[in-house]
């Protein structure tokens, strides 16, 4: 069941967010999936971790990334299934 708000609890958030700093309760988190939890208990970030593939970050220019986008809407998937299907087709043809 949701309970609707009323201007005056919109308002006091307001009052809260601006005037009163949101520490974490106890240490943070570590690990695949972490979060800390507000001082209201509420869980920040990911409640589950995403899965067991690590993450790479690279970097790209707009030019490149542009075109990764197109190409990735022609076929219908994700700009990082299409990096990852680039990728094992580099290994593969360099026999990596």
């Amino acid at each position: 069941m949701t309970t609707r708000r009323s201007t005056e609890d919109y308002a006091a958030m307001a009052d809260e967010f601006e005037h009163e700093s949101i520490t974490p309760v106890g240490a943070p988190e570590v690990g695949a999936g972490a979060g800390i939890r507000l001082r209201d208990g509420r869980q920040v970030g990911r409640k589950t971790p995403g899965g067991n593939t690590p993450t790479t970050s690279v970097r790209l220019p707009a030019s490149i990334r542009s075109r990764l986008d197109r190409q990735a809407g022609r076929e219908s998937i994700r700009s990082g299934e299409l990096i990852r299907k680039a990728v094992v087709e580099y290994l593969d043809r360099h026999g990596a």
